[in-house]
């Protein structure tokens, strides 16, 4: 966790300058010299931000566990056999340097859209703004999808929400659980491309990775160096095979 955050000032120069930087020459592109006059409420332009950059995370979750190149850095996060809160920062490097390279281009290129079409002239600073709805999500319970602790927000708001309880269900190690709820915060991505699972009731889970039929595998990642370079040698011998 504390080389990743060291590391992380790439990823953090990613995640943020990159998408503003994108945005703003997405914005000139389109809008020239004629900026539109038009605005539009802020709540409104931070609820268009959280719906496109929840649809990035959705993708970029899901690539790491379909493509055999990419699934060795994920893997390092879902190899944690107890979930923590810090188990969120379980991560490869360069599984964020990926990740924010990813969302920086898509949501810069949707922002500058929206800025140089509809919204007019905007600081970068804005762009970066902490999103209002992120905040309510985590006040919600959200920080709980690490963690023992089942919560789960009933049938019908988990088409729409992604609880703690369907976050814990996609490191359950159990076949039925495999590559269901990719989503952060929404849903309903998870739901329209067929890999929502809404559970019934409170399920016994055990984390970590597997065989693929359920069983337990011995935790490959048990120091520090192993977890930062297998994935890099499992990534390349997929990548030449």
């Amino acid at each position: 966790w504390l080389l990743g955050r060291a590391i992380g000032l790439l990823a953090l120069v990613s995640r943020i300058s990159f998408t503003a930087l994108v945005s703003a020459w997405v914005s000139g592109l389109v809008s020239g010299t004629n900026e539109p006059t038009g605005t539009w409420p802020p709540l409104l332009v931070a609820l268009f931000i959280l719906v496109v950059l929840d649809f990035c995370v959705y993708w970029v979750h899901r690539l790491h566990h379909d493509w055999s190149v990419l699934w060795p850095f994920h893997s390092l996060h879902h190899s944690a056999e107890v979930l923590t809160p810090f188990t969120v920062y379980r991560k490869h490097p360069l599984y964020d340097l990926f990740s924010n390279i990813v969302k920086g281009v898509i949501l810069g290129t949707v922002l500058g859209l929206l800025l140089g079409l509809f919204v007019g002239k905007a600081e970068a600073t804005d762009v970066a703004r902490i999103n209002v709805f992120y905040f309510l999500f985590n006040l919600l319970g959200a920080n709980f999808r690490h963690s023992h602790v089942w919560l789960s927000y009933g049938r019908t708001l988990e088409h729409l929400f992604i609880s703690p309880a369907q976050h814990q269900i996609h490191h359950s190690i159990e076949p039925r659980h495999y590559n269901k709820n990719y989503g952060e915060v929404l849903a309903v991505w998870d739901w329209i491309f067929g890999t929502l699972y809404v559970p019934d009731r409170e399920e016994k889970l055990t984390f970590g990775l597997s065989d693929g039929s359920g069983e337990t595998q011995a935790q490959p990642y048990p120091t520090l160096w192993r977890a930062l370079w297998i994935p890099v040698r499992d990534s390349y011998r997929a990548m030449r095979s």
